[in-house]
């Protein structure tokens, strides 16, 4: 019986070592993890179009942060295009729930957009300001 309890006893105790070592290796399997928890994440924004307007009108975005323009009315001759040329969706709206993306990686800028259909009828505009630092949009815009 003495033996059977001395076996007993050194099983668990051989057990609860691995164990412990099993749990201070970190996983080792090939560097998947990052090297710091934490880190900066980036976001999609959605912008609507409808009733010939952009809503949200202005973003405001971190830099890497995206913006999605979603089609949400059932007018289908609108477009997304940048004052300075940066993106243009072209007329790719053709149907309630079409999209276009469009990521932001520089930062400290604004970028003024707007429908190339509905621009100078409807004031279909928006802004897109990407970082803390960047300026405002132009008064009117």
């Amino acid at each position: 019986m003495l033996r059977m309890v001395q076996v007993n006893w050194l099983s668990r105790a051989a057990a609860a070592v691995g164990l412990l070592l099993l749990s201070s290796c970190g996983g080792g399997g090939g560097g998947s993890m990052p090297t710091e928890p934490g880190g900066p994440t980036t976001k999609t924004v959605t912008v609507t179009i409808a009733d010939f307007s952009f809503t949200p009108k202005d973003v405001t975005l971190n830099p890497g942060d995206s913006v999605t323009w979603v089609l949400a009315g059932t007018d289908y001759m609108h477009s997304a295009t940048a004052e300075d040329g940066s993106f243009n969706s072209g007329f790719i709206f053709t149907h309630t729930g079409a999209t276009f993306t469009q990521t932001f990686p520089t930062g400290g800028k604004t970028i003024q957009y707007h429908c190339m259909t509905h621009w100078h009828t409807n004031g279909m505009e928006g802004s897109i300001r990407v970082g803390a630092n960047s300026p405002p949009p132009a008064p009117g815009y």
